[in-house]
Parts: structure tokens; sequence; C-alpha cells
């Protein structure tokens, strides 16, 4: 029996729950698609990070920004190697830096995915739940499926990813 990977199941991953969920469910498909998953994490330069709030309360300056969030995205890239190997899955992982969006389709297509899985992530204040810039980007322009995972996954799609 050949177990060799037929394809890539690109996840884009940070260090928070709603990416751990996407992973999750990243892994599952790529375990049963018999496919390899590609962790990718993205390092947003402070000055787009902070246009929009994302660096307040972060970080004071662009270096530490920086380091902060290169080491949650090593953290996140550990954790999706470490769901893989629970169950048999090939796994890489790789951090690239600039604009969330552009990066990941441009993993995609370096990589060869098949598939691209993202997160949905909720936004405070909103009443009903909103995909955010980066994942209409990625719909937009992705030439190949995308998944977008809610922030929280259903018990019985959870229970099934065991």
């Amino acid at each position: 029996m050949n177990t060799a990977p037929v394809g890539t199941v690109l996840v884009a991953v940070n260090d928070s729950e709603p990416a751990f969920a996407a992973a999750r469910v990243a892994v599952a498909y790529a375990a049963a698609l018999h496919a390899q998953v590609r962790a990718l994490t993205v390092i947003e330069p402070f000055e787009h990070a902070a246009s929009y709030g994302g660096a307040a309360g972060i970080a004071p300056d662009a270096a530490t920004h920086g380091r902060l969030l290169e080491e949650g995205g090593v953290a996140a890239l550990h954790h999706v190697s470490a769901l893989a190997e629970r169950v048999g899955v090939e796994a890489s992982g790789t951090m690239r830096h600039g604009s969330v969006g552009a990066q990941i389709l441009a993993e995609a297509s370096a990589c060869g995915a098949d598939l691209v899985v993202l997160a949905r992530v909720a936004r405070p204040g909103h009443a009903l739940p909103t995909v955010g810039s980066t994942t209409l980007r990625v719909l937009e322009f992705a030439t190949v499926p995308v998944l977008v995972v809610p922030t929280e996954v259903p018990a019985a799609v959870a229970h099934a990813l065991r």
C-alpha cells in the first residue's frame, strides 16, 4: 500500500485558538485525503499591524513586536506539527513576513497546495459572524479550494476529527 502523500493542505496559523481549530480541521482533512500538511505563519510589519490597532497592547516598538510574533508563530507551527504527528500525517511549516493575505496566496502557489484552510475569527462588537479582509482576499484570488473554519468547530465535527 502506498502511503506517500498525494497532495498538500496549507493551513495558515497564528498563536490563537481559532487558528488551532483550523489546524485540527486541516490535519483531519490531510489524514482523510492521504495528504501532507503545510503550516504557515505570517509576521506582519509593525507599521501595518499598528494601522488597524493590531500592535496596540502587543509591543511598544517594531523589534519587540516582531520578536513576540515570531515566538508565537514558532509555537503555532510546533502545535500543528504535533497534531499531525499524533495521527501520522506528514507536516512541515514555514514563516513568512509581509501582508498576511498575499503571503498565504504566495505559499499556496509555492508549495502546490490543493486546499487552503483558514480560521474565521470572531469580531468583537459584530452581531453576526464576518469574514475579514485577509480571508476575503484569499477567497478572491486563490486558485484552489479554500475552507474557512468557524471560530468554534461544531461538536459533531470536533468529535469526528479526534
